[in-house]
């Protein structure tokens, strides 16, 4: 009987630890996934704002490049114009910053001081004549080779807009005074107007971008577009660069990623699935235990039944290490009782009777119910008289009867007793031969009445 609950507890601790390993692995794998969802929404968010970062990069890096290269060909008329008509710089001027808005002022120094500075008053497109430039073109590849341009930091103008001050030197490439220093080109781009261009043409409404014009910390002091969420918080970052200067752009993407639960959703659909299969394993379980209870069991008293009775006995057959006795129990007039008070009643005087051997027994004996009002008794290690335990029960079972409904209800018992091995050698002559002595003992009572 230890034996045969010891299995028990090392089945259900088995279950028990199948269950938390199933969990363990669960919680695992949707973590695991959780985590490569995760990661995936997070790349995606990363390219969307890469996508987006690089293309204004490349507008922005283009425009100021044109522009950049337009307003520099005007030193190249000046290079190969020692002696220059001014009235046609203006138009060169003039068509210059018609076609690239973003060069807000062309300024002309030479050694003797300011030749002219462009716009002077404020021109409209359609009052400035269109010059063709095809005609000095071919010499700005010359003209740029010579120069060396300076570009300076960004700064506010004091008409409130971002500027970008480029200077470039004049080198004279006419053949009598090739290579000798002329002058200098500054030209005023308008920075602001050029970047809010490029955010029209790359449609990045969900985007904040800032630009700084160091690598190096502080970034934020170097800043001059932008604002300083957008650096701290940037989703992505470039480099832009344009004659040799080099700019540090940022993106912050105003979708942000998920956050909580909608940052999870592998996890929101993942755990209540688990806990479902981990109930429906541990109700398959209990399920199991049931259905292999009920085999082993009586529904109605809940003592061990015949198959679980016969089963302890083999085994303590099969150990041949001590002798045991059975005590075959057969209850008296329990038909009369079952027949003037109903089933119901019957079914509580055999719950009742139940109850009190059990009460009687040693923890270690088995009390099973093997017939309708027959019980039986396992009595391991028993070597001395039975008879005085079959005595006690008898009268155990007459001292308490049952009370119902202001009626008692007497326990009247006959009980047989057999002995392993002296009266049989298995489980089937051993219940035989307390049923006939039971019977023999009744039998013996009512000659006696």
């Amino acid at each position: 009987m230890k034996l045969k609950q010891k299995i028990k507890r090392k089945a259900l601790k088995h279950a028990q630890m199948l269950l938390i390993a199933i969990a363990i692995a669960g919680i695992s794998l949707v973590e695991f996934i959780d985590e490569l969802a995760y990661q995936r929404l997070k790349q995606a968010h990363y390219t969307e704002s890469m996508n987006a970062l690089a293309m204004f990069r490349s507008e922005l890096e283009q425009r100021l490049t044109r522009s950049t290269q337009s307003g520099l060909a005007l030193a190249t008329y000046f290079s190969v114009n020692p002696a220059p008509n001014l009235s046609d710089a203006r138009l060169v001027s003039a068509e210059i910053i018609k076609r690239h808005p973003a060069i807000e002022q062309i300024r002309i120094n030479t050694k003797q001081g300011e030749a002219f500075v462009y716009p002077v008053v404020t021109f409209y497109n359609d009052q400035i004549p269109r010059l063709q430039l095809s005609s000095w073109a071919d010499q700005v590849d010359l003209a740029m080779g010579l120069s060396r341009e300076k570009i300076e930091k960004p700064s506010y103008h004091s008409d409130g807009y971002l500027g970008l001050r480029i200077k470039s030197p004049i080198y004279s490439s006419f053949y009598l005074y090739q290579g000798y220093f002329w002058g200098e080109l500054n030209l005023q781009l308008n920075l602001s107007r050029t970047l809010e261009r490029v955010r029209r043409i790359v449609d990045a409404k969900n985007f904040d971008f800032a630009l700084t014009h160091s690598d190096n910390p502080p970034l934020i002091e170097s800043r001059f577009y932008g604002s300083d969420n957008t650096i701290l918080n940037h989703d992505a970052k470039l480099t832009v660069q344009f004659y040799g200067t080099r700019w540090s752009l940022f993106g912050l993407n105003n979708n942000p990623l998920p956050a909580g639960i909608s940052a999870h959703p592998v996890r929101v659909i993942g755990y209540p699935l688990l806990a479902v299969l981990l109930l429906l394993l541990w109700l398959l379980i209990r399920s199991y235990r049931k259905i292999r209870s009920s085999a082993f069991t009586d529904a109605l008293t809940g003592l061990p039944n015949r198959r679980l009775l016969i089963d302890r006995m083999q085994q303590l057959i099969n150990a041949r290490q001590q002798a045991f006795s059975v005590l075959f129990i057969d209850l008296n007039k329990f038909k009369p009782i079952n027949d003037t008070y109903g089933h119901q009643v019957g079914d509580e005087f055999l719950v009742h009777v139940a109850k009190t051997l059990s009460g009687a027994c040693r923890k270690g004996d088995t009390v099973a119910r093997v017939g309708g009002d027959e019980f039986v008794v396992l009595l391991p290690g028993n070597e001395g008289d039975v008879t005085v335990v079959r005595d006690k029960l008898e009268l155990t079972l007459e001292q308490n009867p049952l009370h119902w409904n202001g009626i008692q209800l007497d326990i009247s018992s006959s009980i047989g007793v057999a002995q392993f091995p002296v009266n049989g050698s298995s489980a089937d002559e051993l219940l035989k031969f307390a049923d006939n002595e039971m019977y023999k003992y009744k039998k013996s009572r009512a000659d006696m009445r």
